[in-house]
């Protein structure tokens, strides 16, 4: 069976999202597996396994 992951916005991650490579060092801050910039609103979203 697949793990399924969970996709969360970063509550930590201010500004224009241009940048995976901070994304993600942000949401492993914040107890995350990595992040990425998604999306029209350039927001970064954390991901882990749920």
């Amino acid at each position: 069976m697949e793990a399924k992951i969970c996709r969360l916005p970063s509550l930590g991650f201010r500004g224009p999202c241009t940048s995976d490579k901070n994304c993600a060092k942000v949401c492993q801050r914040e107890g995350f597996d990595s992040g990425d910039c998604e999306g029209y609103t350039m927001g970064c979203l954390c991901n882990k396994h749920c």
